[in-house]
């Protein structure tokens, strides 16, 4: 069931509500850089939160909203609290059944990243006079869809800060998970949301918090070339919706047959020490 409201800033949203709302947004739309049968199948097929989600939901609560950190409950500092099977389980689902269930492992490094984004200067001059935890709803000037955004912290300033964990908070690691995971595609959309909303043009930080001791923390400051690149990847994406959805029709990454191609590292010569690019299999 979807809920329909209109263009606005909305304070205390919860995140089911915001998730029902029939509009655009970037989580969603970024599954289109893949394929639209990708983007259809997100939409269509909405994944239960996995253990990173539930960590940066955690995280993000301990650090935004610390009022309501009481929404979660630990599991496991019970000797009998072992296991997530049987009658102690069921008990404790039973007894703490409205909230998020979360381990010792998960809260531990949820305190560990709050405490050092709290005592990261850069990052606590930030977090003052703001609303956390907002969602708007604004229709795109370009194409003419609902979108909808849920920003980290908005700034009265204005300025618009969004908080992200990451496994390597340095400028080259994390701009390429930036890049990967569309933040720029995003915080691009927030952007242009407050402006339809209220006119005005907000800047935008994003913090990098890392979730393994000894918890790093970075701030960057989003420039204007890289939420242009955003804006112009979001409209692209948003047009090829569109086209999808008016033919009826959501193709795969290949559409019929495609020539094989290979990496340009795999044409060096034999000779060529490739050792820093980090190749995984």
């Amino acid at each position: 069931m979807s809920i329909d409201i209109g263009p606005g800033f909305y304070d205390a949203v919860d995140f089911e509500d915001y998730a029902s709302i029939d509009a655009h947004n970037g989580s969603s739309i970024v599954h289109m850089e893949r394929s639209p049968l990708h983007y259809r199948w997100a939409k269509d097929h909405p994944e239960p939160p996995t253990p990173a989600m539930i960590l940066g939901t955690i995280t993000h609560r301990m650090i935004l909203e610390p009022d309501r950190i009481g929404d979660f409950v630990v599991w496991g500092e019970k000797p009998e609290q072992k296991v997530r099977l049987g009658k102690v389980w069921d008990a404790f689902k039973a007894e703490h059944g409205d909230k998020t269930i979360i381990t010792k492992k998960e809260r531990d490094a949820m305190v560990g990243i709050a405490t050092a984004v709290r005592r990261n200067p850069s990052v606590s001059k930030l977090l003052k006079d703001g609303r956390s935890e907002l969602s708007m709803i604004w229709k795109d000037t370009e194409l003419g869809h609902l979108c909808k955004g849920r920003v980290d912290y908005l700034r009265a300033d204005p300025l618009i800060l969004d908080l992200k964990t990451t496994t390597d908070a340095r400028p080259f690691k994390f701009g390429n998970q930036a890049f990967r995971l569309g933040y720029h595609i995003k915080l691009a959309m927030y952007q242009d949301g407050y402006f339809a909303l209220t006119g005005e043009l907000a800047p935008v930080k994003i913090v990098a918090v890392e979730n393994k001791p000894p918890y790093d923390s970075a701030v960057y400051f989003v420039p204007s070339d890289v939420l242009q690149q955003g804006h112009e990847d979001y409209i692209r994406l948003m047009r090829r919706i569109r086209e999808c959805e008016e033919a009826g029709c959501w193709p795969g990454a290949v559409d019929g047959e495609a020539e094989l191609s290979l990496p340009t590292y795999a044409y060096s010569e034999a000779g060529d020490d490739l050792s820093d690019l980090e190749l995984v299999s």
